[in-house]
């Protein structure tokens, strides 16, 4: 009976430390749960209303070229005897450029010209008869188309023999290689051969492809900044000349093509460069503006949430004017230095972020 007594009392007492395990667990779960819910706050991110220039820009792409190039061609078929430039070279106009083969041109004006002596002294010879009744009248007419032929073929074989050596029509720079000694040129009016081409690199412009959306905001004189890959952290400037009206459709996107004249190329510019535009369509200088995350929409318009000195915010309707990519201009419902929330961040205090592994309480044996 005493063993039994012993042995009860023994169950009761590991009962009682298995309870006490179980209301420090669920004690030590509630702080912790209690604990991460209050560690967890809300930051507020907030901007400064302050004043900038700000410019609402219709975006595009382009390919930059010179204003004036010219390929350089033969208007006969023949070899090249010399090239007198190389790439890159500057020329001026009247500058002689390539000099073709012209030995058999040579040889054909001596043939022409002989021809063209024989059918004079002949034309002279039955002119004189005539007058006294020695040729008749259709002797006197052959001798005179023949010289007329005579001199025909030797004014073209002249105007061959000039053609040989070319010259530059412009001031510019040779733009690539030139054809080497040698080489055959065909002449030709649709498909000539290009010997070289010369631009003139000092007047530069952009072909760039606005969308249809916003071609009507593009208008000529309209200022414009762009920059290219080669210098991302140079800008340049220019302005519309030419806006076509001309449709062009790529995966069936509407595109017209405005031409860009670029007010000073610096000499860094090349042709084939790709130009990331922008058009300037209207501006604001010295504009109130605040990030454009920080404009909010509701039914009833746009609006802003501000934050007042002690923390405490407020809806503000605004209205708002030019936005560039990243701030949009206020023009009313701000003041200059006016906090504006742009974003709200849930954040874990260090308290918070703590965690808590098995709670194991002495004399359970690991029962949890």
């Amino acid at each position: 009976m005493k063993s039994m007594m012993v042995t009860l009392q023994s169950h009761k007492k590991q009962l009682l430390y298995g309870l006490i395990g179980l209301v420090t667990v669920a004690g030590g779960i509630f702080y912790y749960q209690n604990s991460s819910s209050k560690g967890a706050e809300v930051k507020q991110q907030v901007a400064i209303a302050e004043r900038r220039d700000v410019a609402a820009v219709v975006s595009a792409t382009g390919t930059i070229a010179p204003v004036n190039t010219v390929d350089i061609s033969s208007k006969i078929t023949a070899q090249i005897k010399e090239v007198k430039v190389k790439e890159n070279e500057q020329v001026i106009p009247g500058q002689v450029l390539v000099i073709l083969e012209d030995t058999g041109l040579q040889a054909q004006v001596t043939q022409a010209q002989e021809r063209l002596q024989n059918a004079a002294v002949k034309y002279n010879r039955t002119l004189r008869l005539n007058g006294i009744g020695g040729s008749s009248n259709e002797e006197l007419d052959n001798s005179r188309m023949d010289y007329n032929i005579a001199q025909a073929n030797y004014a073209e074989v002249m105007s061959d023999l000039n053609e040989t050596v070319i010259a530059s029509p412009i001031a510019g720079t040779v733009i690539g290689k030139p054809l080497s000694a040698g080489e055959l040129v065909a002449q030709g009016v649709n498909n000539p051969t290009v010997i070289m081409t010369v631009a003139d690199m000092s007047k530069m412009q952009i072909d760039a492809n606005v969308d249809q959306t916003d071609i009507g905001k593009v208008a000529l004189g309209q200022r414009v900044t762009f920059t290219v890959d080669a210098y991302p952290s140079k800008e340049f400037t220019g302005r519309v000349s030419v806006i076509s009206r001309k449709p062009t459709v790529e995966q069936n996107v509407t595109y017209y093509k405005v031409t860009i004249d670029v007010d000073d190329a610096e000499n860094k510019l090349n042709p084939g460069m790709v130009a990331r535009v922008a058009v300037t369509i209207s501006e604001s200088k010295g504009a109130l503006t605040v990030p454009l995350a920080a404009i909010r929409t509701d039914k009833t318009g746009k609006y802003v949430v501000v934050m007042s000195q002690n923390g405490q915010t407020q809806n503000v309707p605004v209205t708002t004017g030019n936005a560039s990519d990243d701030r949009v201009e206020i023009t009313s419902g701000l003041s200059d230095g006016d906090k504006v929330v742009v974003a709200q961040v849930k954040t874990q205090t260090q308290s918070g972020a703590q965690k808590t592994g098995n709670i194991r309480v002495p004399g359970t044996r690991g029962m949890f």
